[in-house]
């Protein structure tokens, strides 16, 4: 059959035209989860789509699957094999597959720089055989299914096991279906290969299984075809489990381009073109900072490609301070954590951050708290510091976060 009268006929065409306006009205939303200006995370986040895209793509293959089998091609002795008449009728299919896997990509073209790595290609090809898996295994339900069942069934089942693993614990068995994908990735993390490989391994078993039952439909293979799943759901689940939920590797650090300022700061290929800014802004608030006597790391880097002002101001700011709570906080209790909103908060208007920006970022009771230590004189806002900002590293010192009891609470502690 020619392919423009498959495309006519086949229900690929009219699931399109409900498909791909969804998908296109979704990536919109989806672009403001992407590190702009960073390939890996756009693929990335693209693969969010598949949860609609491979529902769709499966229901439609049942359906011609049900097309096939009453149509009695297949019986008697056939011309073509079982296998060539599949990949006729579901042409189209793939076609509507590969199109709803690109879409997004082209879309969110304006948010990349530069040429894509390998990492994209890599969750690229991940997705198309997540597609094709489906697609097939769509088919060879629609050949044994109630005519009336196949397609509703296909679909709820594709979309219940894209959807669901997103809810479960422990966290590894969200790797096996391709879409925590999501999970990455900030500019200083590429695609974890082992996040790749896992739902692969899974979908190249309910793709070999599905193409055997589809060629051979005898006993013997409705046998094993389950056990092929189940090796591929295996092999999955092993290489899934040291990742938890976490989709992302380190990237690799010689990538970074240093240079010799105080503070050092690193940039990533993706943000040279941002270089003087990041520079000339870090440098600046390194300088205010300093007023103070506080000292924001050595080394940065910001996780930003197109960082604005208030972000560079507060990416230094903040590497002063210790950016997760001490061990002893996931045994016990923290005082330290009533301190750091208001320290961090201090440091950011410190550094130069406006005051819409600290708004925006922090709360009520916080700004009150930091507006009162700004209407000390320097030095007096630098003791504040000094005496809160241990709070954040043990469990047992004791914020006093108040300035105006600060030297009453000092003469205490004093020996």
């Amino acid at each position: 059959m020619r392919l423009m009268t498959l495309l006519r006929t086949s229900s690929a065409s009219w699931a399109a035209i409900l498909l791909i306006p969804w998908l296109a009205s979704y990536t919109i939303r989806i672009s403001q989860w992407i590190t702009a200006g960073y390939w890996d995370s756009v693929a990335s986040q693209s693969t969010f789509l598949l949860g609609f895209t491979i529902p769709a793509c499966a229901a439609c293959a049942a359906w011609e699957g049900v097309r096939i089998r009453r149509s009695g091609i297949l019986t008697g002795v056939p011309v073509r094999s079982p296998l060539a008449v599949a990949l006729s009728v579901l042409t189209p299919v793939l076609i509507l597959g590969a199109l709803a896997v690109l879409l997004p990509l082209v879309m969110l073209l304006p948010y990349t720089q530069g040429a894509p790595g390998g990492s994209t290609f890599t969750v690229i090809a991940l997705a198309l055989l997540l597609v094709t898996a489906h697609v097939f295994l769509g088919y060879g339900a629609g050949l044994i299914l109630p005519v009336f069942l196949a397609a509703p069934a296909v679909l709820i089942a594709s979309w219940f096991w894209m959807a669901y693993p997103a809810a479960l614990e422990p966290f590894w068995m969200r790797q096996l279906n391709g879409r925590n994908l999501t999970e990455c990735c900030a500019l200083d993390q590429v695609v974890d290969g082992r996040a790749v490989l896992a739902p692969a391994l899974v979908a190249g078993g309910l793709l070999v299984a599905a193409l055997a039952f589809i060629r051979w439909r005898h006993l013997a293979v409705r046998v094993l075809a389950p056990v092929v799943v189940a090796l591929g759901v295996a092999a999955g689940a092993v290489v899934a489990m040291p990742l938890g939920h976490q989709a992302g590797a380190p990237r690799d650090a010689s990538e970074l381009s240093c240079d010799s300022g105080t503070p050092v700061i690193c940039l990533w290929p993706e943000q040279q073109n941002e270089g003087a800014s990041i520079r000339s802004l870090s440098s600046m608030a390194a300088d205010r900072l300093s007023k103070m006597g506080v000292s924001p790391a050595r080394r940065l880097t910001v996780s930003t490609v197109r960082p604005q002002e208030n972000q560079i101001l507060a990416a230094v700011a903040l590497s002063a301070i210790p950016s997760e709570p001490p061990r002893c906080a996931e045994s016990g209790p923290w005082p330290g954590s009533a301190a750091q909103g208001p320290l961090m908060a201090w440091l950011v208007q410190t550094a130069g951050s406006d005051a819409s920006f600290v708004q925006g970022s922090f709360t009520s009771e916080d700004i009150s708290t930091v507006t009162k230590v700004r209407a000390l004189p320097e030095q007096e806002q630098a003791r504040w510091f000094e005496r809160n900002v241990p709070t954040l590293k043990d469990c047992s010192s004791q914020p006093r976060l108040d300035p105006a009891r600060l030297s009453a609470d000092e003469h205490l502690d004093a020996p």
